[in-house]
């Protein structure tokens, strides 16, 4: 199993920064590896340039500023994968990370620079 994770540093108030990232319905907001998402009760569909992933929300915390998620169904191969989004505050701001346990271990290496991308478009969006 492998562990990984990517993080971030946004100069904005981690409420604002988990306005965004905390919708779940709207990743596809934020994240260009998604390009359509959608919400229905714990279970989130996103069309991503890959194909298909059905998702399940785990656990959903506002008054922490996080959430827990896996995969259900992907164009991909995958074992088990459960994600963690979280946002903290910091001295200038919040801080994102977004950490994850996946198997097969090679998937890290294909969803890392993903998270990356997706969290530097999250910065430039919240900070302009």
């Amino acid at each position: 199993m492998a562990v990984f994770g990517e993080s971030i540093e946004i100069a904005a108030s981690p409420d604002r920064v988990w306005a965004v990232v905390g919708d779940v319905a709207n990743i596809s907001g934020w994240l260009p590896f998604i390009e359509e998402s959608k919400i229905e009760g714990e279970y989130r569909q996103c069309q991503s340039m890959a194909g298909l992933l059905r998702e399940r929300i785990l656990a959903r915390d506002d008054a922490g500023r996080t959430y827990d998620y896996t995969i259900l169904d992907a164009p991909m191969e995958i074992e088990f994968i459960h994600a963690t989004v979280a946002v903290t505050e910091t001295a200038d701001g919040a801080r994102v990370d977004w950490s994850t346990l996946v198997t097969p271990d090679g998937l890290a290496e294909a969803f890392a620079p993903i998270y990356r991308e997706g969290l530097e478009n999250l910065k430039q969006q919240i900070e302009g």
